[in-house]
């Protein structure tokens, strides 16, 4: 490293910090600006820094800065250098990505670690130097963590934080496959400014073309679009109208042969232009278009491969505020969980946050609604999580939703499966036993014509009955509020045709008989002649007279003692 009277980019930071004064936009900008430069530069000579921090961005004069240390390229090479040096300071390591702990290293590596001097630059007039590292350090653990570090952003008033946290978010994703390259980040406004700011010139702003010559273009087949499409990648005007071109075939005949060819185009657009909201709007359409036809003509070959759901969520992520757009992304979010490759690539995202959020801000919307509610149960119904901290939030907003909207039939239906597979997972606690139990109850009162509804309630009754006494008792206890057991009688009146409702109705009978309190109640409402009747109807069905005859004998059981306890 050179020696540099001026100090580095850190000494900038910290005089900043000291003063409590927020960082010059200009200065920001124009340092920032020759640094991105710097990293692009050395990604495209396939070289990876490594150690990219504030104390190693040195300062050549007001303006100009340089990028130092590119030893650490070959050190690091070296695990066991690399262990002694990371250990050596835990500032130093702060600026790590969350792979470069493992001595796992890519050029998304730098891009975390410029993140973090954007970061550092941003909110340096308003955290000591200790929190500043703790921020670091927690972003790197859950992206909720740096949901908070960015809101912080935007309450203390930052110049120009739209753009600074978009860039931010797209650049400390804990996943380096989520993380943007630094070649893509040059399409983001913020990042633009910045190489403006700094004097170096951008291939990427270019004038539009003529109309006339991108119509030209795109006057061959699907595979000339398709090319036009990959060539002309930085060209905005030529992607939106490529993209109303195939559209356009899309809607002359809805089971193209080629439809899936068109996927990975479409995907990496959305990637590479998540600035643009016309394109992601556009190319978002077109993948819906292409989804729901795959679904509907060919359910076994939805498209599984991870840059689907990556373009997906950076879209979800980018415009949370944008209901037509979200409205089109979480629909197609619920098609590709259909796809187990990508149902275990959203689960290791964090997509429950994403779901939470949209439950949260957009419960209005019964499109976004339906399919979080739908995304929600797909990914947690056979999951093994570790984290159900964002499952046990969803689980208060599905009790909003369904306080809410309890006469709609769609909503109600999605909920009780939600809730069902939310029960399994153990997600409801302490006093939702009693509100979830109450509201299933009279989904099923109020939807009985709905067989789906149903059984998913029933479902999600056992599920409960079996962890909570309260929720058994909430079942029986008929007022006001509550329809008690008759409502299983109802049920089975309603459905007595159908195994499948009959089958997971016996499954809370099978529950409810193990609670000997309630048997007077039981026996009150003839529900061992009604299983009788069950016993004798499906004997074809072996787990549901499996189910049944378990009920009638638990409850032959306990019938002298009700007996006596009715004489006395």
């Amino acid at each position: 490293m050179r020696y540099s009277k001026r100090g580095s980019l850190g000494d900038l930071i910290a005089a900043h910090r000291d003063l409590k004064k927020k960082m010059d936009l200009m200065i920001m900008e124009k340092f920032l600006g020759q640094v991105l430069d710097a990293v692009e530069y050395l990604h495209q000579m396939n070289v990876i820094h490594r150690n990219i921090k504030p104390s190693n961005i040195i300062m050549i004069d007001e303006s100009y800065c340089m990028l130092e240390d590119l030893s650490a390229e070959t050190l690091m090479l070296d695990e066991a250098k690399w262990k002694i040096r990371a250990l050596e300071d835990p500032f130093f390591k702060s600026w790590m990505a969350p792979e470069a702990l493992e001595f796992v290293f890519s050029p998304k590596s730098d891009i975390w670690s410029l993140g973090c001097i954007i970061l550092d630059m941003a909110n340096c007039s308003y955290t000591n130097k200790t929190d500043a590292l703790n921020t670091r350090v927690a972003i790197r653990e859950h992206p909720k963590k740096l949901l908070k570090a960015l809101d912080k952003i935007w309450k203390h008033e930052i110049a120009k934080a739209d753009g600074i946290t978009g860039v931010l978010k797209a650049m400390l994703e804990i996943d380096p496959e989520n993380r943007i390259s630094a070649k893509d980040l040059m399409n983001f406004p913020f990042a633009r400014e910045c190489l403006l700011a700094s004097g170096i010139p951008l291939s990427i702003r270019k004038h539009p073309w003529p109309t006339c010559i991108t119509e030209t273009l795109l006057q061959g087949g699907v595979p000339s679009v398709l090319e036009v499409m990959n060539c002309f990648l930085d060209r905005p005007e030529v992607q939106i109208k490529a993209l109303e071109h195939l559209l356009a075939l899309v809607d002359q005949d809805e089971d193209l042969p080629w439809i899936l060819d068109v996927v990975e185009s479409v995907a990496n657009i959305i990637l590479s232009h998540q600035n643009n909201l016309e394109i992601q709007m556009c190319a978002c359409k077109l993948l819906s278009k292409i989804l729901n036809n795959t679904l509907l003509y060919h359910p076994d070959s939805v498209p599984g491969e991870k840059y689907i759901v990556d373009a997906l969520l950076s879209t979800l992520r980018n415009y949370p505020t944008d209901e037509e757009l979200l409205s089109v992304v979480c629909r197609m979010l619920m098609i590709v969980s259909s796809n187990e490759a990508s149902m275990e690539h959203l689960q290791k995202l964090c997509t429950f946050t994403d779901i939470n959020e949209c439950l949260n801000n957009f419960p209005h919307n019964k499109e976004i609604c339906l399919s979080c509610l739908g995304l929600l149960w797909s990914l947690t119904v056979n999951a093994v999580l570790v984290n159900k901290t964002p499952l046990k939030e969803a689980v208060q907003l599905i009790l909003k939703i369904l306080d809410i909207y309890l006469s709609d039939g769609d909503r109600a239906e999605s909920a009780c499966s939600a809730l069902w597979v939310l029960s399994l997972q153990g997600c409801i606690e302490g006093g939702e036993f009693e509100h979830v139990t109450l509201l299933l109850l009279k989904c099923i009162q109020l939807h009985m014509q709905r067989p789906i509804l149903v059984n998913n309630a029933y479902l999600g009754l056992a599920s409960l009955a079996r962890a909570s006494e309260l929720a058994v008792f909430r079942i029986v206890v008929i007022d006001e509020d509550s329809p008690g057991i008759s409502l299983i009688k109802k049920t089975y009146q309603a459905h007595r045709d159908d195994p499948e409702v009959v089958e997971n109705m016996c499954m809370l009978l099978s529950e409810l008989v193990l609670y000997d309190e309630i048997m007077p109640e039981l026996f009150s409402n003839k529900i061992d002649e009604m299983l009788l009747e069950i016993q004798a109807r499906f004997t074809s069905s072996e787990e549901l007279i499996k189910l049944a005859t378990k009920a009638i004998k638990k409850m032959n059981e306990s019938l002298p003692q009700v007996k006596s306890e009715n004489n006395a």
